[in-house]
C-alpha cells in the first residue's frame, strides 16, 4: 500500500510539473482495440476503447507521456466451470469487464529517420476495473461467482510496456500506431482466481493516436 501511495504521488505531484516545464509538446487522442489474457480469454476478443495523453520530450533519446483512457475488454468461456473441477453453476462463464487507466511511461527512441519515429515505452499506473455478467449486474456483488470467502478489490497497479511508430507531417500534427501491454497486480479482471490458474490478468491494446502540437 505504501508503494502504491508514494506512486499516486508521485503521478499527481512531480510529473504533471515536469510535462508543463516543456516548451513543445504533444496531445494525443484516439482509439483502441482490446483484449484480455485471464481465465476467460487468451485474446481471442476484443473491444473499443478511447485514449488522451500528453507526450513531451526529455532529449532527443529519451522522452515521457502521462496517459488516462477508457475501455472495455470481454472473455466468454463456457466449458471454464468444468475445467474448474467445481460444480457451482454460478461461477461466471462470460465478462464484460469496464476499465480506467491513468499512467505515466518512459519513451526510448530507438530509430529517428526524417518524419518517422520508432520507440519503446514502460510506464507505471493504476486501472480501476468493473467486470460485469452478460446482462450487466456486476460480478463482484455475486459472491456466489467465486470460491467461498474470496473477496478482491477492483483496483491495481500496473506496469504498462508499449512498442510504437509515429510520424510527424510538416505542420507539426502527426500519428501514432502502438501496441501496448497492460501488465495489472491482479487476477481479478475477469472475477475468477481461486478457481483458475492462469496468474495475474493483463490487457494488449492496439492504439491508433492523432498527434497534436502544443506549444506554451
Amino acid at each position: 500500500m505504501r508503494l502504491q501511495l508514494s506512486t499516486i504521488l508521485l503521478i499527481t505531484t512531480f510529473l504533471p510539473g515536469l510535462v508543463l516545464a516543456q516548451k513543445q509538446s504533444l496531445i494525443s487522442f484516439g482509439l483502441s482495440a482490446n483484449s484480455y489474457r485471464g481465465e476467460l480469454s487468451n485474446y481471442s476478443d476484443w473491444s473499443a476503447g478511447l485514449q488522451i495523453g500528453w507526450i513531451f520530450d526529455l532529449n532527443k533519446k529519451w522522452g515521457g507521456s502521462l496517459q488516462a483512457g477508457f475501455a472495455t475488454a470481454r472473455g466468454s468461456d463456457r466449458n471454464f466451470a468444468l475445467q474448474a473441477n467445481t460444480s457451482d453453476p454460478a461461477i461466471n462463464t462470460f465478462v464484460k469487464t469496464n476499465f480506467l487507466f491513468v499512467n505515466y511511461a518512459l519513451r526510448f527512441t530507438f530509430l529517428k529517420k526524417n518524419n518517422i519515429s520508432a520507440y519503446l515505452s514502460q510506464g507505471v499506473g493504476f486501472m480501476r476495473f468493473v467486470p460485469q455478467d452478460e446482462f450487466g449486474n456486476d460480478l463482484i456483488d455475486q459472491d456466489d461467482t467465486r470460491a467461498q470467502n474470496e473477496e478482491y478489490r477492483n483496483l491495481s497497479f500496473m506496469l504498462p510496456t508499449g512498442l510504437g511508430v509515429s510520424y510527424i507531417f510538416p505542420n507539426s500534427f502527426g500519428v501514432t500506431v502502438e501496441g501496448n501491454v497492460m501488465n495489472t497486480t491482479s487476477d481479478y479482471l475477469d472475477n475468477i482466481s481461486d478457481l483458475g490458474d492462469s496468474g495475474s490478468d493483463n490487457i494488449l491494446s492496439a492504439r491508433l493516436l492523432l498527434l497534436i502540437p502544443f506549444n506554451r
